[in-house]
């Protein structure tokens, strides 16, 4: 997303993007805070976290560097509905809020960009909504993994299975049973906190289509 807002010449904004060293665990941003900054990953990955009453923040959607987090600041939102929570260590860039609505609105090109991620974010959470009801722990697997790869540099992933499990909300003996599937198929590598991405097509044939429907709904 930082590279389409720069196509078309340097945004006057860009002195003051700032890039920042996140490790895993870190929370980004909280859920009912008014964001001041917008982050741009471009190696880190970003789980957007639902807070639940009386129960384990839900995952709605991953960020990487297709979008941002803290979009809501410049369409007038007063907080952030979710927690972004890193997933995948890496960098982000860091911008002020008020570096882009500082003059009481946005570019014709900032909007276009804007609008057209939230979007495609509302998409992905569609498609998760309605994959966590219909689909198999190995076609959710699937799904989530690719996603993840789509929005990573690399081939590999800074996370282990426990992660995982939280991520997609199912019991760790059936998360380890969808893996074994994954890794036998000759999709996946596991090791001791790293999945490495062997084979993009077999994972893809492991998985759901609702990636490729939501990726439909935004062309």
């Amino acid at each position: 997303m930082l590279a389409a807002l720069f196509e078309g010449g340097r945004p006057p904004w860009s002195e003051q993007l700032h890039p920042m060293e996140l490790p895993a665990g870190h929370e980004l941003v909280a859920p009912g805070v008014a964001p001041s900054h917008v982050y741009f990953p471009t190696t880190a990955l970003i789980a957007l976290m639902q807070p639940a009453p009386a129960a384990d923040d839900v995952s709605v959607a991953l960020v990487g560097d297709d979008g941002a987090v803290g979009v809501s600041a410049w369409l007038g939102a007063p907080v952030e509905p979710s927690r972004a929570l890193v997933l995948h260590p890496g960098v982000v860039w860091r911008l002020p809020v008020s570096a882009l609505t500082g003059d009481g609105h946005l570019s014709a090109h900032l909007a276009r960009v804007v609008l057209g991620y939230l979007q495609s974010l509302t998409a992905q959470m569609s498609q998760t909504a309605l994959c966590q009801r219909v689909h198999t722990v190995e076609q959710r697997l699937g799904r989530w993994l690719l996603l993840a790869f789509d929005r990573v540099p690399g081939d590999a992933l800074a996370m282990n299975l426990g992660d995982l499990t939280v991520q997609l909300r199912v019991p760790a003996d059936a998360l380890a049973g969808a893996a074994a599937q994954l890794v036998d198929s000759g999709a996946l590598q596991f090791e001791p906190g790293r999945l490495k991405l062997l084979d993009r097509q077999v994972l893809r044939a492991h998985a759901c289509d609702c990636a490729a429907r939501a990726q439909a709904l935004t062309g």
